[in-house]
């Protein structure tokens, strides 16, 4: 064989290993990750784990792998995207030490699981808890490879999928109410960028999702933001996109904001949102799909759903279905354009994480 005509069978084998259309995951109870074919929305694998409960599912840089983070005995599973195995798993958990995650984050290389993590060591007459740190997994050699102290004057906050590295893996971003900025090298906090001060009168904290948009620019992150303005008071909201490059935001004001925003997922072409407000309680909740004109900053379309007391928002890849699940064993499809019910997938068991969707090769979202 030539070597233009090896190259090429190399190259042939590569694309058979890579999906050939959407697949969606989603860890369900008591310990598995379910698999779902997005064109037919019928489940086709089960993929059971070894270490517990799925808690956070991380979908690697190069779309091949998938990193979950288990409960029960703090554990780590690898599942591989083409074949949909499970190819590796290990544990953090000792005989007498206890290891509990709060935020994750990939590197872009996707060999080392960034983590902010606190310890509890059984001793004789007690369990001492470590204050909350920094930890750097290394995927390969199975263990924590280096750890730093997290400021004291900072708080971690317990909240899954709040952290992002940045494409050139050199900090560590923190959203909250403040973003704090980390060297990965070190772990000092290099920025603090001060939401409601300075250039960001008013804004309040951003929401950022813990499953990646698949249609977000790479290295850029789109949320939902409220401000306060510091004079007369009026609450507003909009959309706020940070790039984790330049370390920049970008603002657009939308109107007045409701008690509560659950996610946002763009169009592939970037010029629709989605989003669900949520107002009132128990029999007086209302929750509805809330869809903007991103072009022209504006609500265009709402439309009431029937959404349970706890729910995840999501989204197709291509963004023609609108996902509400989890808290439950159901994932509601609804159609983008009437926002009406044309699906109510039963995956047989609660589901614990955010769906990750995993596109096709070739496709833009997946470059």
């Amino acid at each position: 064989m030539t070597k233009t005509g090896l190259v090429f069978f190399v190259s042939a084998l590569a694309a058979l290993a890579q999906p050939s259309k959407t697949t969606l995951f989603v860890g369900a109870w008591p310990g598995k990750v379910v698999v779902i074919d997005e064109a037919s929305y019928s489940i086709t694998k089960e993929i059971p784990l070894k270490t517990g409960v799925a808690r956070n599912m991380l979908l690697s840089p190069d779309k091949k792998r998938i990193v979950i983070t288990t409960m029960k005995d703090s554990g780590i599973e690898i599942i591989d995207t083409a074949t949909q195995q499970l190819v590796d798993s290990f544990q953090l958990n000792t005989s007498n030490t206890r290891v509990r995650f709060g935020g994750v984050a990939l590197d872009p290389t996707g060999k080392l699981l960034y983590a902010v993590i606190t310890t509890a060591e059984k001793q004789i007459d007690r369990f001492a808890i470590t204050p909350s740190q920094f930890a750097v997994i290394d995927l390969d050699q199975k263990k924590i490879v280096r750890t730093a102290e997290y400021p004291k004057d900072e708080f971690a906050g317990g909240g899954r999928g709040q952290y992002r590295v940045s494409p050139d893996g050199k900090s560590l971003y923190q959203f909250g109410e403040n973003v704090l900025v980390f060297n990965t090298s070190d772990f000092k906090l290099v920025e603090k960028i001060e939401l409601s001060r300075a250039q960001y009168p008013g804004l309040e904290s951003i929401g950022v999702m813990n499953a990646d948009d698949p249609h977000d620019p790479p290295g850029v992150y789109t949320g939902i933001f409220n401000s306060t303005d510091p004079v007369v008071h009026k609450r507003v909201f909009g959309i706020a996109q940070f790039d984790l490059n330049s370390r920049k935001f970008k603002f657009d004001a939308i109107g007045t904001p409701v008690a509560g925003m659950a996610g946002f997922r763009l169009t592939p072409d970037h010029k629709t949102g989605y989003s669900v407000a949520v107002e009132g309680e128990h029999g007086d909740r209302r929750t509805e799909f809330w869809v903007f004109d991103i072009p022209g900053h504006k609500v265009v379309r709402k439309g009431v759903f029937n959404g349970r007391t706890r729910f995840t928002f999501g989204s197709s890849s291509n963004g023609k279905h609108l996902f509400i699940y989890g808290a439950g064993n159901t994932i509601e499809v609804y159609d983008a354009v009437t926002l009406q019910l044309i699906k109510d997938l039963d995956v047989n068991a609660d589901m614990t994480t955010q769906v990750v969707a995993v596109l096709p090769a070739g496709s833009p979202a997946a470059r």
